[in-house]
Protein backbone atom coordinates (compact mmCIF):
# COMPACT_ATOMS: atom_id res chain seq x y z
CA UNK A 1 0.00 0.00 0.00
CA UNK A 2 1.27 3.83 -0.39
CA UNK A 3 3.04 5.14 2.48
CA UNK A 4 0.60 7.01 5.89
CA UNK A 5 1.48 10.27 5.82
CA UNK A 6 -0.14 11.64 9.28
CA UNK A 7 0.21 9.18 11.98
CA UNK A 8 -1.23 10.04 15.81
CA UNK A 9 0.34 8.67 18.65
CA UNK A 10 -1.40 8.38 21.84
CA UNK A 11 1.42 7.46 24.29
CA UNK A 12 1.72 5.74 28.14
CA UNK A 13 4.42 7.58 29.56
CA UNK A 14 4.65 5.43 32.22
CA UNK A 15 5.12 2.24 30.04
CA UNK A 16 7.42 4.61 27.73
CA UNK A 17 10.23 4.32 30.16
CA UNK A 18 11.23 0.94 29.70
CA UNK A 19 12.29 -0.17 26.39
CA UNK A 20 15.55 1.44 25.26
CA UNK A 21 14.31 4.18 23.72
CA UNK A 22 12.13 2.42 21.46
CA UNK A 23 9.27 5.26 21.13
CA UNK A 24 11.81 7.90 20.39
CA UNK A 25 13.46 5.78 17.91
CA UNK A 26 10.38 5.21 16.50
CA UNK A 27 9.32 8.60 16.02
CA UNK A 28 12.11 9.69 14.68
CA UNK A 29 12.30 7.15 11.82
CA UNK A 30 8.65 8.30 11.08
CA UNK A 31 9.41 12.03 10.46
CA UNK A 32 12.79 10.85 8.72
CA UNK A 33 10.57 9.08 6.27
CA UNK A 34 8.43 12.25 5.44
CA UNK A 35 5.21 11.41 8.12
CA UNK A 36 3.50 14.16 9.50
CA UNK A 37 3.87 12.77 13.22
CA UNK A 38 1.36 14.06 16.28
CA UNK A 39 2.17 12.89 20.24
CA UNK A 40 -0.32 13.30 23.15
CA UNK A 41 0.41 11.41 26.28
CA UNK A 42 -2.10 9.60 28.59
CA UNK A 43 -2.76 11.27 32.40
CA UNK A 44 -4.49 8.20 33.93
CA UNK A 45 -7.10 5.31 33.05
CA UNK A 46 -9.18 5.40 30.64
CA UNK A 47 -7.81 8.22 29.00
CA UNK A 48 -6.58 6.96 26.00
CA UNK A 49 -9.75 6.21 25.13
CA UNK A 50 -10.90 9.87 25.27
CA UNK A 51 -7.63 10.92 22.88
CA UNK A 52 -7.95 7.70 20.25
CA UNK A 53 -11.75 8.47 19.93
CA UNK A 54 -10.76 12.81 19.64
CA UNK A 55 -7.95 11.69 17.16
CA UNK A 56 -10.98 9.72 15.15
CA UNK A 57 -13.10 11.98 15.17
CA UNK A 58 -11.40 15.02 13.76
CA UNK A 59 -10.71 12.42 10.80
CA UNK A 60 -7.01 13.88 9.80
CA UNK A 61 -5.27 11.16 11.20
CA UNK A 62 -4.43 7.53 8.67
CA UNK A 63 -3.46 5.78 11.76
CA UNK A 64 -3.93 6.28 15.72
CA UNK A 65 -1.24 4.32 17.22
CA UNK A 66 -1.11 3.09 21.04
CA UNK A 67 1.91 3.09 22.65
CA UNK A 68 1.77 1.11 25.52
CA UNK A 69 1.04 -2.23 27.17
CA UNK A 70 -1.56 -4.49 26.27
CA UNK A 71 -3.73 -2.49 28.23
CA UNK A 72 -3.08 1.20 26.97
CA UNK A 73 -3.86 -0.86 23.43
CA UNK A 74 -7.39 -2.21 24.45
CA UNK A 75 -8.05 1.83 25.98
CA UNK A 76 -7.27 2.71 22.58
CA UNK A 77 -9.28 0.23 20.67
CA UNK A 78 -12.27 1.02 22.56
CA UNK A 79 -12.11 4.54 22.04
CA UNK A 80 -11.84 4.17 17.82
CA UNK A 81 -14.50 1.72 17.40
CA UNK A 82 -17.32 3.21 15.00
CA UNK A 83 -14.54 4.68 12.89
CA UNK A 84 -12.68 3.44 9.83
CA UNK A 85 -9.33 4.96 11.11
CA UNK A 86 -6.84 2.49 11.90
CA UNK A 87 -5.14 1.37 14.59
CA UNK A 88 -2.03 0.54 14.55
CA UNK A 89 0.89 -0.42 17.88
CA UNK A 90 4.49 0.67 18.95
CA UNK A 91 4.93 -2.15 21.98
CA UNK A 92 6.24 -0.49 25.13
CA UNK A 93 4.38 -2.93 27.98
CA UNK A 94 5.49 -5.71 30.11
CA UNK A 95 3.73 -9.02 28.03
CA UNK A 96 3.04 -7.03 24.86
CA UNK A 97 0.93 -10.12 24.01
CA UNK A 98 -0.61 -8.14 20.72
CA UNK A 99 2.80 -7.36 19.38
CA UNK A 100 3.14 -11.20 19.64
CA UNK A 101 0.25 -12.29 18.35
CA UNK A 102 0.86 -10.32 14.82
CA UNK A 103 4.56 -10.88 14.40
CA UNK A 104 6.09 -7.79 14.64
CA UNK A 105 9.79 -7.86 16.29
CA UNK A 106 9.98 -4.95 18.89
CA UNK A 107 13.10 -3.34 16.52
CA UNK A 108 12.45 0.50 15.58
CA UNK A 109 13.09 -0.05 11.59
CA UNK A 110 10.30 -2.83 12.14
CA UNK A 111 7.72 -1.30 13.83
CA UNK A 112 8.01 1.97 11.95
CA UNK A 113 7.85 0.01 8.47
CA UNK A 114 4.49 -1.43 9.97
CA UNK A 115 3.20 1.98 10.63
CA UNK A 116 3.84 3.33 7.48
CA UNK A 117 3.10 0.55 5.17
CA UNK A 118 1.68 -2.20 7.08
CA UNK A 119 -2.03 -3.69 5.76
CA UNK A 120 -4.96 -2.72 8.21
CA UNK A 121 -6.78 -6.03 8.61
CA UNK A 122 -9.88 -6.64 10.42
CA UNK A 123 -9.89 -8.40 13.66
CA UNK A 124 -12.12 -10.00 15.38
CA UNK A 125 -12.75 -8.89 19.51
CA UNK A 126 -14.69 -9.83 22.61
CA UNK A 127 -17.17 -7.91 25.05
CA UNK A 128 -17.08 -7.74 28.37
CA UNK A 129 -20.55 -6.38 30.07
CA UNK A 130 -20.39 -3.68 27.29
CA UNK A 131 -16.43 -3.53 26.67
CA UNK A 132 -14.09 -3.80 24.26
CA UNK A 133 -11.18 -6.44 25.01
CA UNK A 134 -9.02 -7.80 22.53
CA UNK A 135 -7.13 -10.82 23.79
CA UNK A 136 -7.94 -12.45 26.44
CA UNK A 137 -10.38 -12.25 30.09
CA UNK A 138 -9.18 -14.41 33.25
CA UNK A 139 -10.73 -15.03 36.31
CA UNK A 140 -9.57 -16.18 39.44
CA UNK A 141 -5.62 -16.91 39.48
CA UNK A 142 -4.36 -14.42 36.69
CA UNK A 143 -7.01 -11.76 38.01
CA UNK A 144 -5.82 -11.96 41.31
CA UNK A 145 -2.31 -11.55 40.21
CA UNK A 146 -2.87 -8.21 38.05
CA UNK A 147 -5.05 -7.09 41.18
CA UNK A 148 -2.15 -7.81 43.46
CA UNK A 149 0.70 -5.72 41.42
CA UNK A 150 1.96 -2.62 43.35
CA UNK A 151 2.04 -0.07 39.55
CA UNK A 152 5.60 1.57 41.17
CA UNK A 153 6.62 -2.44 41.00
CA UNK A 154 5.63 -2.99 38.07
CA UNK A 155 7.10 0.30 36.77
CA UNK A 156 10.69 -1.25 38.16
CA UNK A 157 10.79 -4.45 37.76
CA UNK A 158 8.61 -5.43 34.50
CA UNK A 159 7.46 -9.02 33.94
CA UNK A 160 9.96 -9.64 37.43
CA UNK A 161 6.47 -7.83 39.35
CA UNK A 162 4.37 -10.52 37.39
CA UNK A 163 6.34 -13.77 38.37
CA UNK A 164 6.80 -12.59 41.99
CA UNK A 165 3.14 -12.03 42.14
CA UNK A 166 2.47 -15.16 40.56
CA UNK A 167 4.61 -17.36 43.06
CA UNK A 168 2.83 -15.49 46.41
CA UNK A 169 -0.79 -16.30 44.84
CA UNK A 170 0.59 -19.46 44.06
CA UNK A 171 1.61 -19.89 47.85
CA UNK A 172 -1.56 -18.96 48.51
CA UNK A 173 -3.51 -21.61 46.83
CA UNK A 174 -6.28 -21.26 44.68
CA UNK A 175 -9.63 -19.36 45.91
CA UNK A 176 -13.10 -20.77 45.88
CA UNK A 177 -13.94 -22.64 42.80
CA UNK A 178 -15.79 -20.74 40.21
CA UNK A 179 -19.45 -20.95 39.28
CA UNK A 180 -20.36 -20.39 35.07
CA UNK A 181 -22.79 -21.07 32.73
CA UNK A 182 -20.84 -21.10 29.04
CA UNK A 183 -23.81 -21.24 26.41
CA UNK A 184 -26.10 -22.25 28.51
CA UNK A 185 -24.49 -25.21 30.36
CA UNK A 186 -22.90 -24.72 33.69
CA UNK A 187 -19.58 -25.11 34.64
CA UNK A 188 -17.23 -25.40 37.54
CA UNK A 189 -13.75 -24.17 37.41
CA UNK A 190 -10.54 -23.18 39.50
CA UNK A 191 -9.87 -21.04 37.02
CA UNK A 192 -10.66 -19.98 33.85
CA UNK A 193 -9.57 -17.92 31.03
CA UNK A 194 -11.49 -16.98 27.95
CA UNK A 195 -9.33 -16.06 24.89
CA UNK A 196 -9.69 -14.09 21.65
CA UNK A 197 -5.95 -14.89 21.17
CA UNK A 198 -3.00 -17.69 20.50
CA UNK A 199 -0.97 -16.01 23.20
CA UNK A 200 -1.21 -15.49 26.63
CA UNK A 201 1.46 -13.90 28.86
CA UNK A 202 3.71 -13.40 26.47
CA UNK A 203 5.70 -15.97 24.64
CA UNK A 204 3.05 -18.86 25.75
CA UNK A 205 0.95 -20.88 23.42
CA UNK A 206 -2.35 -21.00 24.97
CA UNK A 207 -5.16 -21.68 22.22
CA UNK A 208 -3.15 -22.84 19.48
CA UNK A 209 -5.59 -22.46 17.05
CA UNK A 210 -7.13 -19.43 17.97
CA UNK A 211 -6.89 -16.37 15.21
CA UNK A 212 -6.76 -12.86 15.83
CA UNK A 213 -7.92 -12.12 12.73
CA UNK A 214 -11.29 -14.80 12.87
CA UNK A 215 -13.67 -13.70 15.21
CA UNK A 216 -14.30 -16.64 18.19
CA UNK A 217 -13.13 -17.03 21.99
CA UNK A 218 -11.86 -20.47 23.18
CA UNK A 219 -12.80 -21.07 27.27
CA UNK A 220 -10.18 -22.90 29.00
CA UNK A 221 -11.52 -24.08 32.29
CA UNK A 222 -8.84 -25.42 33.98
CA UNK A 223 -10.84 -28.11 36.86
CA UNK A 224 -8.38 -28.92 39.45
CA UNK A 225 -7.82 -26.93 42.73
CA UNK A 226 -4.20 -26.98 45.15
CA UNK A 227 -1.04 -25.78 44.52
CA UNK A 228 0.68 -29.35 42.88
CA UNK A 229 -2.26 -29.31 40.06
CA UNK A 230 -1.74 -25.34 39.23
CA UNK A 231 2.33 -26.17 39.76
CA UNK A 232 1.44 -28.71 36.56
CA UNK A 233 -1.09 -25.88 34.76
CA UNK A 234 1.92 -23.28 34.89
CA UNK A 235 4.66 -25.67 33.13
CA UNK A 236 2.14 -27.40 30.63
CA UNK A 237 0.98 -23.35 29.82
CA UNK A 238 5.31 -22.57 29.41
CA UNK A 239 5.25 -26.01 27.06
CA UNK A 240 2.16 -25.01 24.92
CA UNK A 241 -0.22 -28.04 26.53
CA UNK A 242 -2.69 -26.82 28.97
CA UNK A 243 -5.40 -27.40 26.89
CA UNK A 244 -4.22 -30.86 26.56
CA UNK A 245 -4.58 -31.48 30.35
CA UNK A 246 -7.19 -33.86 31.22
CA UNK A 247 -8.08 -31.67 34.26
CA UNK A 248 -8.55 -28.63 31.42
CA UNK A 249 -11.84 -28.73 29.76
CA UNK A 250 -11.45 -26.55 26.20
CA UNK A 251 -14.52 -25.20 24.42
CA UNK A 252 -15.38 -22.82 21.59
CA UNK A 253 -17.95 -20.52 22.59
CA UNK A 254 -20.44 -17.11 22.17
CA UNK A 255 -21.28 -16.54 25.15
CA UNK A 256 -20.00 -17.00 29.16
CA UNK A 257 -21.76 -15.67 32.32
CA UNK A 258 -19.62 -15.41 35.53
CA UNK A 259 -21.71 -16.00 38.09
CA UNK A 260 -19.12 -16.01 41.09
CA UNK A 261 -18.09 -16.46 43.94
CA UNK A 262 -18.69 -12.69 43.95
CA UNK A 263 -15.72 -10.31 44.13
CA UNK A 264 -13.41 -12.93 42.47
CA UNK A 265 -11.15 -10.47 40.48
CA UNK A 266 -11.04 -10.15 36.51
CA UNK A 267 -8.21 -9.19 34.16
CA UNK A 268 -8.83 -8.20 31.23
CA UNK A 269 -5.99 -7.87 28.56
CA UNK A 270 -3.28 -7.64 31.25
CA UNK A 271 -5.52 -4.87 33.26
CA UNK A 272 -7.48 -5.44 36.17
CA UNK A 273 -10.82 -5.13 35.82
CA UNK A 274 -13.34 -5.48 38.59
CA UNK A 275 -14.57 -8.25 39.99
CA UNK A 276 -17.01 -11.11 39.41
CA UNK A 277 -20.00 -11.59 38.14
CA UNK A 278 -19.41 -10.65 34.26
CA UNK A 279 -20.72 -11.44 31.28
CA UNK A 280 -18.24 -12.23 28.51
CA UNK A 281 -19.72 -12.59 25.10
CA UNK A 282 -18.37 -12.99 21.01
CA UNK A 283 -17.73 -9.41 19.88
CA UNK A 284 -20.03 -8.54 17.02
CA UNK A 285 -17.52 -5.09 16.44
CA UNK A 286 -14.44 -5.16 14.54
CA UNK A 287 -11.42 -3.12 14.77
CA UNK A 288 -8.93 -1.93 11.80
CA UNK A 289 -5.30 -3.27 12.78
CA UNK A 290 -2.25 -2.41 11.44
CA UNK A 291 -0.21 -5.48 10.75
CA UNK A 292 3.50 -6.24 9.38
CA UNK A 293 3.84 -5.92 5.76
CA UNK A 294 4.73 -9.02 4.22
CA UNK A 295 8.51 -8.81 3.06
CA UNK A 296 9.69 -5.81 5.09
Amino acid sequence: MSRRKSIHIVVNPAAGSRHGGLFEYVTALLKKDGAAVSVEETNGPGHATVLAYRAASSGQADVVVAAGGDGTINEVARGLLGFGTPMGIIPLGTANVLAIEIGLKTKARAVADMLLFGEARLIGTGDIDGDLFLLMVGAGFDGRIVHGINPRFKRRFGKGAFVWAGLCEWLRGPGAPLDLIVDGRREKAAWAVVTNARHYAGNFVLAPEADITWPGLDVFLFRKPGRFAFAGYLLALGLGRAGKLKSVTVRRARHIDFLGPEGVPVEVDGDERGYLPRTVTQGTRFLRLVMPAAGR
